[in-house]
């Protein structure tokens, strides 16, 4: 047919996307006008002109004869008119639809879009695929689902507008990312994340069978980007990193995305916390610029910063959060959660910013690589930066003499040949002073955004639960077996709450678990796996109080409620009833608590089994499982 085209006129818009193409093709008895596809967001300039769009059926509004249809495609939505035909249509449907852009009579004009003056008067309508109905309503504007559904279903989620906003923000951090460091002279790098050992000679880091021979997926690029250093001078890369940690956090994954960078001929370790502030600043004005509806969205601004954001030695921060708190951890080695957030509030209060670097860490529980300071070898010349009270960028200075290198490998109880190829060699044949730092992509999204878990920021997260599907339902010759008994009490820990951890005989009512305790019966968390509307979700009261289903059912709005039989409960929680704990979030169960059980100053509740009990505050039970709240207890 190409060989017939008589004519062909292309319009291109600023962003170089084809706004409307006709072709006009000489045939033997007539001459046929083609229209190619119009991107929605072109369609507000185009009144009078007949284009055709593709994309998905956003929602469908009927009335007899006369049909509306919001359609969507990557740039946009608009409104199309039509009959009955385009009444038919169904959420999700892939179409085509070929027509007239008329403007829209002024009492029905929509500011919220960019086509909200005009719609689409329909002549001519292609289902080119037909959608199933989908797991949930994604065309609200909250997805009022938990996070294990919308991670079961996760290609039904991403279409939804406020999740897939969380991405495309992503995008234009690491785009920022980029073109500030190309501005200033450094070379992007691409690195193997199959590796022959572990970056930083840890425990955890997942094996891989390399024909026969042990590799490992690297922890970080860190030994690579080091190398090239050596040849570029200034180098980053965008790259995969794995951590074998057995955590069960809001802010962990076992696999993410790093921001690394590493550049040499620095005259001190603070060209390290320049250029890291820096970076920082360069996302953020990107994300500011491009994305504030987004931002509005969440209901969010930029983090507030300073010219130059401030700075404290580890052991200064330690020693104020005690002056501030009482909290002694001026023994500690690093700090714990609670210690960055009091760190950050202190920085918000003293100097107006809500980012602040926390540096010379110690040494011992640095990476070997890491500088030590020359004026106390005991800390070393790193940084952490800390964002609204959590870890986003690691870095420093590292060592570049490799018989020091040697000698600190030694030191750690490794053998330096292990790293001898290639990273051992680049020392040997000259290696600058160097430094550099690494951001992580999902936890800057995270925080940026005020996401409530590190997995909202993953597009196909991984941890220890999940790979794609949740391991916990996948076969069980295949899937290791958790326990939930010490998976809470890591998660306590991890979480740094203070808990009593009992062990008695075997209970099996409320009355025999507050005797074994020591508390009250309306202290006790009673836990039960009931399904709602086909969903398992934990509903949790005081063990004085029945459950009143119709209470909860018009309270949350569910049609269909159930007690979980006993096979479901082990299926949903790995335990069996009357062993279930109240963390609905360690077993991807939504969690209800009713609020009379949150009175209490402390609750107990059995901690996955029914031998052992945990006494804790209910506020810091409130704090970690962020349930919903209602009032159903009878």
């Amino acid at each position: 047919m190409n060989n017939r085209i008589k004519n062909s006129t292309c319009v291109v818009n600023s962003y170089g996307a084809r706004k409307y193409i006709f072709r006009k093709l000489n045939t033997s008895d007539t001459e046929v006008f083609y229209y190619m596809r119009t991107l929605i967001s072109s369609t507000p300039t185009m009144v009078g002109q007949t284009v055709i769009i593709k994309g998905w059926v956003n929602s469908v509004r009927s009335h007899g004869t006369l049909s509306f249809a919001d359609i969507r495609d990557r740039s946009g939505v608009i409104q199309v008119v039509g009959g009955k035909e385009l009444g038919n249509l169904k959420v999700e449907d892939v179409v085509e639809i070929e027509g007239v852009i008329k403007n829209r009579d002024e009492k029905y004009f929509n500011d919220k879009i960019i086509t909200g003056k005009i719609e689409l008067e329909q002549q001519k309508l292609t289902v080119v695929e037909k959608a199933l109905d989908l797991p949930f309503d994604i065309h609200q504007p909250d997805l009022n689902v938990s996070l294990p559904v919308l991670l079961d279903h996760r290609p039904a989620s991403l279409r939804h507008k406020k999740v897939a906003d969380v991405f495309k923000m992503q995008s234009t951090i690491v785009s920022a990312f980029r073109q500030y460091l190309d501005e200033n002279g450094f070379t992007e790098v691409f690195v193997p994340t199959i590796v022959a050992g572990s970056t930083e000679g840890g425990s955890e880091v997942f094996p891989v069978d390399y024909f026969g021979h042990q590799a490992y997926l690297a922890q970080s690029p860190q030994l690579y980007k080091q190398v090239m250093t050596s040849i570029f001078e200034r180098v980053y890369t965008v790259a995969h990193a794995y951590r074998a940690e057995p955590s069960v956090t809001t802010r962990h994954l076992t696999e993410y995305v790093g921001l690394d960078v590493e550049f040499g001929f620095i005259d001190s370790w603070q060209d390290v916390v320049k250029m890291a502030d820096s970076t920082v600043k360069a996302i953020f004005k990107a994300v500011s610029e491009k994305h504030q509806d987004i931002l509005d969205e969440y209901g969010v601004t930029i983090p507030k910063t300073v010219d130059l954001t401030p700075q404290i030695k580890l052991k200064d921060a330690l020693e104020l959060i005690y002056q501030r708190t009482g909290r002694d951890v001026r023994h500690e080695l690093d700090l714990d959660p609670e210690g960055e957030r009091e760190i950050c509030r202190w920085a918000l209060e003293e100097h107006g910013s809500e980012l602040v670097f926390i540096t010379h860490f110690f040494t011992k529980k640095r990476a070997w690589y890491s500088y030590a300071d020359p004026e106390n070898p005991e800390e070393t010349l790193t940084l952490d930066l800390i964002g609204r009270g959590v870890e986003w960028i690691s870095g420093g200075q590292r060592i570049s003499n490799y018989q020091q290198l040697q000698e600190k490998i030694k030191s750690r109880g490794q053998n330096p040949a292990d790293f001898e190829v290639p990273y051992g060699q680049c020392f040997k044949y000259g290696m600058p002073p160097e430094g550099g730092f690494a951001i992580g992509l999902e936890r800057i999204t995270q925080n940026i955004l005020g996401l409530e878990n590190i997995r909202q920021a993953s597009l196909f997260p991984r941890d220890m639960e999940r790979v794609d599907t949740r391991l916990s339902a996948a076969n069980k010759k295949t899937a290791p077996k958790i326990d939930l008994h010490q998976k809470l009490l890591a998660y306590l820990d991890e979480n740094q709450v203070k808990y009593k951890h009992l062990e008695h005989q075997e209970t099996n009512t409320s009355d025999e678990s507050a005797k074994a305790r020591g508390t009250t019966i309306e202290q006790g968390a009673k836990a039960l796996v009931m399904i709602a509307d086909n969903q398992p979700i934990l509903v949790v009261l005081s063990a004085a109080n029945k459950l009143d289903n119709s209470a909860f059912k018009k309270e949350f709005d569910i049609k269909d409620l159930h007690m979980a039989t006993p096979e479901e409960v082990v299926k949903y929680s790995s335990v069996v009833i009357g062993a279930v704990p109240p963390f609905g979030n360690l077993i991807n169960l939504k969690t209800y608590v009713d609020q009379a059980l949150l009175m209490q100053p402390e609750i107990a509740f059995n901690a996955g089994s029914k031998t052992t009990s945990v006494i804790m505050s209910s506020a810091d039970f409130q704090k970690l499982v962020k349930p919903i709240i209602g009032h159903y207890g009878a």
